[in-house]
Formats: C-alpha cells, structure tokens, sequence
C-alpha cells in the first residue's frame, strides 16, 4: 500500500484553499489540480509499504510526536516552485509555528529513517500544493494571477494530530484514507 504522513486540515480552510484553487484553474494554467478534500500538509511520503510494516510506523510516528505538544499553523502566500518563470508545483505557504512544525517534520523523518526508509534529500520546505503545471508557458494569465495572491491570506488552524494516510491512486484522482491518527 502507498503512505504517507499529513497533517490534515480543517474542512473550512479546505473550503477556502479550493475558492483560491478555482480562481488560479479558471486563469488558463494546464495543471492537474488538487482536489480541496485531498490537500494536506505532508510530512514524509514512505511509498510503497508492506502492510506488515503499519504496526512499526505507528508506534515510531507516536514516538516522534511525544513532546510536541500542539502548534498554530497559518495559510499565507502563494507561489510556484522552482520559480515563477518555469513553475512546476503551484503551492500555497505554511507560517505560524514553523520551529514546531520543524522539529515535528524532522522527528518524523528521524524514525521513519530508522525503520529504513530514505531520508529526504531536499530541506523541508511546509506547502500545500494546488497543482502540478502540465506544460508551463511563459508569462501566462495564470503565472500574473500566481503573482496577484502571492500575500492571500486564508487563516488558520491548531495543529493537534499526526495522520498516517493510504493514498490509493484512481482514474478520478488520488482517494487518502487515515490509517491512523496521532495526538502531538
């Protein structure tokens, strides 16, 4: 089974991400958009699994979260990654707590190293992704409405819980199903 490990959000501010979502799919962008239901704050992706190993990961992921205590993550700013000039990834930002949300990505990435699975090699960089550009086009309506909502402003929530999800990839798009949810 594929995995990963979330921080899932509220549904108001899901709600709200998808108004912004709709705006920049209406500007022209040729991108495979998120849907609203299925944007998350990843912390590690761990891929293929074998079910076997779910009772391990639990238990490393309640390890990593024990001494975190909750934290308030805000949604703020807009962007592409690498760039705005040859976007792949259009995301909206993460602020509010980020040490906390630091040190929790780096304790999740610590135990799941120890239970063998690749570190990652780029530095945690807290997104939401609203699409993955198909063919980026130079300057394009949406790039200047990226650049319009770069300071959006969507509000925020108390990160209270850890989700360890299943991410079963369909025509229709990716269905996330929590396998386990950890207080921090």
């Amino acid at each position: 089974m594929r995995l990963f490990i979330a921080i899932e959000l509220p549904e108001s501010l899901k709600q709200e991400i998808g108004t912004v979502r709709e705006q920049l799919r209406k500007s022209g962008a040729d991108a495979n958009w998120t849907r609203p239901e299925g944007i998350h704050l990843t912390l590690k992706f761990l891929g293929e699994v074998e079910e076997s190993l779910v009772p391990l990961i639990k238990g490393s992921l309640a390890a990593a979260c024990r001494g975190i205590g909750k934290f308030r993550i805000e949604i703020a700013g807009a962007g592409a990654f690498p760039n705005l000039k040859a976007p792949r990834v259009l995301w909206l930002g993460v602020q509010g707590d980020v040490e906390k949300l630091g040190a929790l990505q780096a304790s999740v990435e610590d135990g799941m190293a120890d239970l063998g699975f690749e570190r990652e090699e780029r530095k945690f960089s807290p997104h939401l992704t609203l699409g993955r550009v198909k063919f980026p086009r130079p300057r394009d309506n949406w790039q200047d409405r990226i650049s319009e909502i770069r300071d959006v402003q969507l509000g925020g929530f108390e990160a209270g819980h850890v989700s360890l999800m299943k991410s079963e990839l369909r025509r229709d798009g990716a269905v996330y199903t929590e396998m386990a949810r950890i207080e921090i």
